[in-house]
């Protein structure tokens, strides 16, 4: 039988080497995966142990497939009442295209047709279709003229086995690592190698030492292969057994066999010493770390190589180091860097192999040791980097660690070793600038006195223009200069929880909303001749965003110039040092997938309690409105400032408007905007349950709660399908769609802006009131609207992206398009 193990780009060699430690002969790594061929036993060992395969899948058939009718009839061929167990639903995805099919949900269908047709020819019965939680799931690929058909033996992907346990503790704002990617932080130090060979000889586990616990997800991966649990052990729902093929005997042995291994392994279970220079770090991991399951022993340390020599002890056994800084703030980097320096050169921890997982450019060096690999990881639309280093004693013998794989070429893209990190620069401050203030500040590149020149200049300007045009919010820099390519956005406000106490202390029986009156909806307008309190005082936030370097740019020169910018710029603009916050871009992690499937609908209700705001959010103003912000705990702020001339549009057409619907609604900003108009009805969709619960905290923020403000959690591509079958229909549509998204809570279809627009306006149209309008806008640079096709469906479209730009963001004037979406 024919199998592939799917998996993330970079880790197809490591999983090959995992795989062949499961007893799979000859593995074969392809792209995105790892094929090999074997007995129905093999393939549950391999979903039952392997800790790095996102699915698990059999190869079913393969067929020519250009045109929809090949498809179609290659996979009617197949014999699907012998491959599906009776009563068993299923779900169809599909992927790849050729010129003759260019849309997966076609693609998709048309096999589903297939399949159905099929197996009511063969049975009398038809199957039934669940895009949620099918028995079984099947994919499609389609590769130029050719398609193959695979049965998913796995279900749910394999790294989804965090247990909801540790996902409750762990606190707010907090996401742990996908299992998968931290398996691979610890197979790439030999850590899986070290511990079967200490099991096989009866030694002293070895011991792990992690530098930068984060939100302790290697932990948790370190301590299951500590005690030889298996990965899937825990999971009760396969994608197996929807197969007819599946053996119960044989799984039922293989679970036997794995309890046993892991109750042999926990009489020495081993130890795991961490640490991080992030006290909030600390405090996660360990919360997390008490709630799942860990038999072994975890000491938590001080960030300091003095107590980790002190953890160790003498008789130190066979162990690996590892950090995941990838989720750190850049001002406690530096620290992590020391320490991993320091430890490096403790006489216990000279021989271990260190694994460090990082932002680009976050990489560690170690003077005198070079990096044995460095890999480049994706993680969702995350780029994030792994550097590796061989133990001292392997490094001077020229064998690779045991998590290289001798002979075999790593996957990683980059090069490690070509410079030694003694060669690299010093990290002492090699100039100094004065912003004005007479205290100078130490650069690390002398050239950032250049970008503290500029920062000023467009600083005082930015200001007079905002002071001018009464905004608060606004970007400051957009990569003025290229070396100094970062965004700077400036927020002013309060505290919500210092703004909720002015409000219980001088509010009390007041108006239902904050803020300045502005157009419709009997808001009441607070001020001291009214009787109330005056409004807590302001403060400064601002959110640095760092672009990506080109390749051509030293990892640690782009870093260096990161940091310079994150000392100068509260100085300039007058920000306390905790309110400076960096956003490269920060991974998806495993947890944020763990979410029930399908819609619900929630009405406004108490709008005391709606407005409960997590602890952390910073309340602002914007067009006589307020909406909380959050600058900890999500990728976004909230609010996206690029479109604020587009909110305002929205205000403007729903004057005009009775009803209106929000798709894609993020925080619900749009809908405060249309519901301060005077609509009469709002509805507010979103997949997210965090951002709806988040637009519903805004509704009634401003004072709009009630019946007439639906709130609406589900997948917009779905619901937009089954209400235009329906009967509502809305005056005004705002939709704002990602670029791109592949969650889970989608089901088995993707989400392409370029490749899914006209589906989707096609159905926003058909939303639409007789002489109803849409405002459709996206943020994909390079989008390209197909206006011949929309024409044909009937379709006008007006680009207006020109006037809906901002000032503040007149350096990127593709930050956004926008469009007005019309019925011809």
């Amino acid at each position: 039988m024919e199998f592939y193990a799917s998996c993330p780009a970079a880790f197809e060699q490591t999983l090959a080497r995992e795989l062949r430690a499961l007893g799979i002969r000859r593995p074969r790594p392809l792209k995105g995966r790892v094929s090999f061929e074997g007995s129905v036993r093999d393939a549950y060992r391999v979903c039952l142990w392997s800790h790095l395969a996102s699915r698990v899948l059999l190869v079913l058939g393969r067929f020519a497939c250009a045109t929809p009718n090949d498809l179609y009839q290659g996979t009617y061929d197949l014999p699907w009442h012998e491959i599906i167990r009776p009563g068993a639903s299923i779900a169809v995805s599909a992927h790849g295209t050729n010129p003759e099919l260019r849309n997966s949900r076609f693609s998709m269908q048309k096999a589903k047709d297939g399949i159905v047709d099929r197996m009511v020819d063969e049975t009398g019965a038809r199957p039934a279709v669940d895009t949620h939680a099918p028995d079984a799931r099947i994919v499609l690929t389609i590769r130029g003229d050719r398609a193959s058909m695979s049965l998913d033996l796995s279900g749910e992907p394999l790294f989804k086995r965090l247990s909801r346990t540790a996902l409750a503790r762990a606190p707010q704002g907090v996401d742990i690592l996908r299992p998968d990617y931290a398996a691979l932080v610890l197979a790439e130090t030999g850590f899986p190698e070290l511990c079967q060979s200490a099991r096989d000889a009866g030694t002293e586990p070895p011991v792990l030492v992690d530098l930068a616990c984060a939100d302790g997800g290697v932990l948790l991966e370190a301590a299951a292969w500590l005690v030889d649990r298996a990965p899937g052990a825990a999971r009760t729902r396969w994608g197996f057994q929807g197969w007819a093929g599946h053996d119960r005997a044989i799984w039922r042995e293989l679970l036997a066999e794995a309890r046993e291994r892991e109750q042999a392994a926990s009489q020495r279970p081993g130890r795991i010493v961490a640490t991080d220079p992030d006290e909030r770090a600390v405090e996660a991991s360990k919360r997390v770390v008490a709630a799942g399951r860990i038999a072994c022993a975890v000491d938590i340390i001080d960030p300091k190589a003095d107590a980790l020599r002190r953890a160790l002890g003498r008789n130190v056994p066979a162990g690996v180091i590892v950090a995941d800084t990838s989720v750190m703030a850049p001002d406690v980097i530096p620290s992590a860097l020391r320490l991993a320096t320091d430890v490096a050169a403790l006489a216990p921890c000279a021989s271990m192999p260190i694994a460090w997982l990082s932002r680009p450019h976050g990489g560690l060096r170690i003077p005198g040791r070079a990096p044995s690999s460095t890999s480049t990881l994706l993680l969702g639309s995350d780029e994030l980097q792994l550097v590796c280093f061989a133990s001292a004693s392997a490094e001077a013998a020229g064998t690779p660690y045991p998590g290289a794989g001798a002979g075999e070429p790593h996957s990683g893209k980059g090069s490690g070793g070509n410079r030694t990190a003694n060669q690299r620069p010093s990290r002492t401050a090699r100039a100094t600038v004065d912003v004005g203030d007479g205290k100078p500040i130490p650069l690390l590149v002398p050239e950032s006195e250049q970008f503290a020149r500029r920062l000023i200049k467009v600083a005082r300007q930015r200001r007079k223009w905002a002071r001018r045009e009464g905004i608060t919010c606004y970007r400051v820099y957009d990569a003025d200069l290229p070396d100094y390519s970062a965004a700077i956005d400036l927020y002013e406000g309060t505290p919500v929880e210092a703004d909720r106490g002015q409000r219980d202390r001088g509010l009390a029986g007041g108006g239902n909303r904050l803020g300045e009156e502005h157009g419709h909806g009997g808001c009441n307008k607070l001020d001291a001749a009214q009787g109330h309190a005056a409004e807590p005082a302001t403060e400064r936030w601002i959110v640095v965003a760092e672009y990506a370097a080109p390749k051509t740019v030293d990892p640690e020169l782009a870093r260096d110039r990161m940091l310079d910018i994150l000392a100068i710029a509260p100085r300039v603009l007058g920000v306390p040092p905790e309110h400076v916050h960096a956003k490269t871009r920060q991974r998806s992690r495993g947890g944020s997938q763990y979410g029930k499937q399908g819609a619900s609908v929630r009405h406004g209700g108490n709008p005391q309690a709606d407005a409960t705001s997590p602890q952390g959010d910073v309340l602002i103003r914007e067009g006589g409105l307020s909406f909380t912000v959050n600058f900890n705990d999500y990728l976004d702020t909230g609010i996206f400032l690029d479109h604020r001339i587009t909110r305002g549009l929205v205000r403007e057409h729903a004057r005009q408007a009775r009803t209106f619907l929000n798709l894609f609604a993020y925080t619900g900003t749009a809908t405060c905007y249309a519901a301060d108009a005077g609509v009469e009805e709002t509805v507010t969709v979103d997949l997210s349950n965090t951002y709806l619960d988040w637009a519903e905290r805004n509704m009634a923020l401003n004072g709009f709660t009630g019946s007439a403000h639906h709130f609406v959690r589900d997948d917009v591509l779905a619901w937009v399908e089954q209400q235009v079958r329906g009967r509502n229909r809305w005056d005004l549509i705002f939709c704002d769609p990602p670029t791109f998204s592949n969650s889970s809570r989608m089901g088995e279809r993707t989400w392409d802006v370029q490749r899914d627009h006209v589906e989707l306006l096609k159905g926003v149209v058909g939303l639409l009131e007789q002489g109803g309008v849409a405002i459709f806008s996206c943020n994909l640079r390079s989008f390209k609207p197909d206006v011949e096709a929309l024409r044909t469906a009937g379709i006008g479209l007006e680009d207006i992206t020109e006037r809906t730009i901002p000032e503040d963001f007149q350096r990127n004037k593709r930050i956004h398009h926008c469009y007005l979406v019309r019925r011809l």
